[in-house]
């Protein structure tokens, strides 16, 4: 009866582990994906305020002050 008390404590202690490795994996790829979308969202932004430059709706003033904001410079 031990025997077997103790060789499931080792199949859940092997599952705890797994599980956790899981986690760990799982929390890099998703801060490694939200890095890349804000990336994203960052070069987007400055697209657009470029176009909106371009088309004389924003100074070169008000677009050197988003594109600060937006870059965090």
């Amino acid at each position: 009866m031990i025997g077997f008390i103790e060789s499931d404590l080792e199949v859940v202690t092997g599952w705890g582990m797994l599980g956790l490795l899981y986690a760990i994996l799982y929390a890099i790829v998703v801060l490694v994906q939200s890095d890349t979308q804000q990336g994203r969202n960052v070069i987007q932004e400055l697209a657009a305020l470029q176009e909106l430059k371009e088309k004389g709706v924003l100074s070169e003033e008000e677009f050197q002050a988003k594109k600060v904001e937006l870059l965090k410079i």
